[in-house]
């Protein structure tokens, strides 16, 4: 098989046919017409409003190439296009093609007749997917609800197209068209793999043997030789294909007892090469050897959820991963790669694929199964009732066979999920609430499909209904609910409650709870000018998609910290407050295991400079919850919880080994006189949380309470937890001065001169991040941090650092 890329620059023209200049592809309508000066960027100030008309409009791409006649020679000429968005007509060389309708599909299109040796064009029409959604809702045997508090155009539920391209609250509403992935013309010489998936068995004696389940289409009927190698092992088959039906064949392969493949913090992440070939394609997997079972048991409290990998129980510590940017040109390999290298930084192993996006692009999943990612995969449904129609089903089922195909020999890829909060929604819109049964049997047949499509495709990988879900059939509220499935939790933020409500449950696993901050000011200088630097601006509201979510920040700020002296600072205070959320519920949930085994917050990154739920923001900068992630998801880490007067102390050990801890708690006044100091010495078991101590901790404003650890031996500073017995806005804190001083380059040392609370260094306007950021400076206990630059920027000097810390927000 020899391919011709079509990639590169074509001509991008209007609904009336009028060149407008170049777009590139991969890429998108919006991007281009941003490159070319058309349109402002839909980032910057309040300009989304004013571009809405580019996704109402049609739009049209062309190129020429050249093939030379020996290419086509006696050749089967296939077109490939795949992540197409999404309603397109193909023309090539003036014919029509194809008619295309779904983002989520690869499309193989014989191309053998139409193309000529020469010059040939492709031309490519893209017509407003909303009109067709709307237009398809119009033709539904009944109303079916659709996501309106996200969604600002009608009815997406009805169309194969990233939901979220919508709007949702926390992304802009940018109906975007185009051609996503390289595409490719490719020369087979009578048969091709239309499908390769290695499958896994492993035996009690550690060996396993590897199976290779392919699909093959052939232009004329015939028997073809078939190739299986992996791990230095060969394996050969014939396989009989028809033009109309195709083949199929299972090669198995014993691969003898490979290196494991383990999630990050449990191991390494060998993987291997697995190529299927015939005469004229073949096909490459990058595969790792690992078993792993979704453990749902029913106990004394319910059933658990858990992952189990190699024989071992993993508690899944994580984020949920939304589209790496709200325009598809500007999502790089580099841009994916540099959000998961940092996702594992922060100590995660596993990271939620959400319903409202895409499937993800290779990319992404090449990075996860190098670094050791375990993938949530949910299915591209969220936050709305879909169609149970004949065709829908039939849709969905080639879309979501396609994709499980595609995905599934991946060691990341943990389980596939059928929905984001469909099931929820049943109880969200009048029309279904008040007719319950309909809309009951209609998600039934919906969901079964779903179901169906796995089972038949990848029936080794659990399928879990919906998320969140209570479990198989159950339909009960997952909202609430902690005794079984997994939960989503979200009353802390959407209820306006305290941080200690996280406290009130016990969720088995929770797969969405989150609390919403500022971005970095770099990431606020791309969207507004400094007249804007106010939380309840227009510009900064039109950035908050979330409704009175700047009003909850706000609200939240007045309960436990004063009000901040100024915008940057108030900025600072917004992450921090984000940063103990979180930290409150995940180290409570990590110290109830192994009751408690998955705690992914909502969500790693963002789509657009905004407001946002996120720990990285749109530039890619850390917020203050990242810092505070990759101590709270520490392999060895500590919780302390205040309750009725007493504070309580957990050790939570990750290892697959006993650790040895000794864990320090002092008391100090606010000056940093130590009040007391204690050590408790104990061994933690393997994969446990345990109870340490607990101490007597009144209610008073005028002390502290800081908590470390040694572990085996070795001290962590970033095992410190600080715990202030009430709200810090009731501590009269002292003046603190931080000195820097330079180590090297990029490498400072911090010491305060009095207890400095929360303290971060920043250098704004060089892209990288601090190795620590967010802690607790006291006096003769100085604090060493790294800068990491971006690939091609310098590491700043003393002279670019900026250093906040809580007292410093104070009028």
């Amino acid at each position: 098989m020899s391919k011709h890329s079509l990639a590169g620059s074509w001509t991008l023209s209007n609904d009336d046919l009028d060149a407008l200049g170049a777009i590139q592809v991969p890429g998108d309508v919006h991007s281009a017409l941003v490159a070319l000066g058309r349109i402002p960027s839909p980032y910057a100030a309040m300009h989304e409003a004013e571009i809405q008309w580019v996704g109402e409009s049609a739009w049209e791409i062309r190129r020429h190439f050249e093939i030379g006649a020996s290419a086509l020679a006696g050749r089967w000429a296939v077109l490939e296009l795949e992540f197409v968005d999404t309603f397109a007509e193909v023309f090539l060389n003036d014919a029509p093609i194809a008619t295309l309708g779904s983002c989520f599909l690869r499309h193989r299109i014989d191309v053998t007749e139409a193309l000529k040796p020469g010059t040939n064009e492709i031309r490519i029409r893209f017509a407003p997917a909303g009109a067709e959604a709307i237009a398809r809702a119009e033709r539904q045997p009944f109303p079916i609800p659709w996501s309106v508090s996200n969604n600002r155009v009608p009815d997406l539920n009805m169309i194969r197209k990233p939901q979220c391209h919508g709007g949702w609250d926390w992304g802009p509403c940018l109906m975007v068209a185009g051609i996503y992935a390289e595409p490719v013309l490719r020369f087979y010489e009578a048969a091709r793999l239309e499908a390769v998936q290695i499958r896994q068995r492993h035996h009690a004696d550690g060996t396993v043997t590897a199976i290779a389940a392919i699909e093959l289409a052939a232009k004329a009927d015939g028997t073809f030789p078939v190739t299986f190698e992996l791990a230095g092992k060969t394996a050969t088959a014939t396989v009989k294909v028809s033009a109309e039906h195709g083949g199929k064949a299972e090669i198995p392969l014993d691969i003898g007892t490979p290196d494991l493949w383990w999630p990050a913090g449990h191991g390494k992440q060998p993987l291997y090469d697995a190529v299927v070939t015939i005469p004229g394609d073949s096909v490459r997997r990058r595969v790792g050897f690992r078993t792993l079972e979704v453990v749902t048991e029913n106990d004394e409290v319910g059933a658990s959820m858990f992952f189990r990998v190699n024989g071992v129980d993993i508690f899944a510590k994580g984020a949920n991963w939304i589209p790496a940017d709200a325009l598809p040109a500007a999502i790089t390999a580099g841009r994916i790669e540099a959000l998961l290298s940092a996702a594992v930084e922060a100590n995660m192993n596993m990271i939620r694929v959400w319903g409202g996006g895409f499937y993800e692009f290779d990319a992404f999943y090449d990075a996860c199964d190098r670094l050791g990612l375990l993938v949530w995969q949910d299915m591209m449904f969220s936050c709305s009732q879909y169609p149970s129609t004949p065709d829908f089903l039939a849709e969905i089922d080639a879309e979501l066979r396609y994709q499980i195909q595609r995905l599934s020999s991946r060691p990341s890829i943990a389980l596939w999920c059928g929905d984001n909060e469909v099931i929820g929604s049943l109880n969200w819109f009048e029309i279904s609430r008040n007719n319950r049964d309909r809309y009951l049997v209609n998600y039934d047949r919906f969901n079964r499909a779903i179901d169906k499509a796995v089972q038949d495709t990848d029936p080794d990988r659990r399928f879990w209904p919906s998320s969140p879900c209570n479990g198989d059939m159950d339909y009960g509220d997952a909202w609430h609910d902690d005794r079984s499935g997994d939960l989503h939790f979200w009353d802390v933020w959407h209820s306006n409650k305290n941080f200690e409500h996280y406290y009130t449950v016990k969720p088995r696993f929770c797969s969405e709870f989150g609390f919403q901050s500022f971005p970095s000011m770099t990431g606020i200088r791309a969207f507004a000018e400094p007249e804007s630097w106010n939380a309840t601006s227009p510009v900064m509201e039109f950035h908050q998609r979330d409704g009175a979510g700047n009003s909850r920040i706000l609200d939240t700020m007045a309960r436990y910290f004063r009000v901040p002296s100024g915008f940057e600072s108030f900025v600072y205070l917004s992450q921090l407050q984000q940063a103990l959320a979180i930290e409150t519920a995940v180290r409570y949930w990590r110290s109830l295991k192994p009751h408690s085994m998955g705690a992914l917050y909502w969500q790693l990154n963002d789509v657009w400079p905004s407001i946002s739920w996120s720990s990285i923001d749109h530039s890619l900068a850390w917020k203050t919850l990242h810092y505070h992630a990759k101590r709270f998801f520490a392999p060895v880490a500590l919780a302390a919880r205040l309750d009725d007067g007493e504070l309580i102390v957990r050790a939570i050990n990750d290892r697959h080994r006993e650790v040895a801890l000794a864990t320090r708690l002092r008391s100090f006044r606010l000056d940093g006189t130590l009040i007391d100091e204690r050590t408790v010495k104990g061994h933690v078991p393997p994969d446990r949380a345990i109870e340490i101590t607990t101490i007597t901790a009144p209610a008073a404003q005028d002390r502290f309470y800081v908590v470390d650890a040694e572990v085996d031996g070795v001290a962590a500073p970033e095992r410190q937890i600080v715990v202030f017995p009430d709200v810090p806005k009731r501590f009269e804190l002292p003046e603190a001065n931080v000195s820097v001083r330079e180590d090297g380059p990029g490498r400072f040392t911090l010491s305060s001169d009095a207890p400095a609370f929360h303290v971060r260094a920043e250098a704004e306007g060089i892209p990288g991040h601090f190795d620590d950021a967010s802690f607790l400076l006291l006096p003769g206990e100085p604090r060493s941090v790294a800068f990491k630059p971006e690939a091609g920027h310098r590491p700043p000097t003393a002279a670019d650092l900026t250093i906040q810390h809580l007292r410093g927000t104070y009028r």
